[in-house]
């Protein structure tokens, strides 16, 4: 492609100021030279003056409000999904650390000290699988309740 070429596929962004400076100067340069270009960009300038003076669209009000209420929609559902991610992520953590440092104590209290010198794990893996799905059951319940709440959120958006 020819400069003469390059510019001319210049010269309307040229009228409608959307040039950068270094590319307005080449342009400027060649139309010092290029009388065929010159009444182009010429017609490309009145075409622009013409635009510009034209009044601008107004969307409706009701769109712009109906567009800002979804938007706002939008928004407070994505909040709530990553408050409701954390929140889950939270409560198995939680249920995890209780299970597990409760443990200890729910044995030393219902057995007394020197069960942990017994030798016979028989009844602490059983109690400790019972206190590992009891826990489980609480963050089970627990996401349940969390997934009633957005859903009649939900419903009522």
């Amino acid at each position: 492609m020819s400069e003469h070429e390059a510019i001319r596929k210049l010269l309307a962004l040229a009228a409608a100021e959307a040039l950068e400076e270094g590319e307005l100067r080449r342009v400027e340069e060649h139309l010092r030279e290029c009388s065929s270009c010159a009444a182009e960009w010429d017609a490309w300038r009145a075409l622009a003056r013409g635009m510009r003076g034209l009044p601008t669209p107004q969307a409706p009000a009701l769109l712009v409000e109906r567009t800002r209420v979804q938007m706002h929609a939008r928004l407070a559902a994505g909040r709530d999904r990553r408050l409701n991610a954390w929140l889950m992520g939270f409560l198995v953590l939680f249920s995890w650390t209780l299970v597990l440092g409760t443990w200890p104590v729910v044995r030393m209290v219902s057995t007394g000290a020197l069960s942990w010198l017994d030798l016979s794990f028989q009844r602490t893996w059983t109690g400790l699988a019972g206190y590992t799905l009891m826990g489980w059951v609480v963050g089970g319940v627990a996401a349940l309740i969390i997934g009633l709440r957005h859903a009649t959120a939900r419903r009522a958006a």
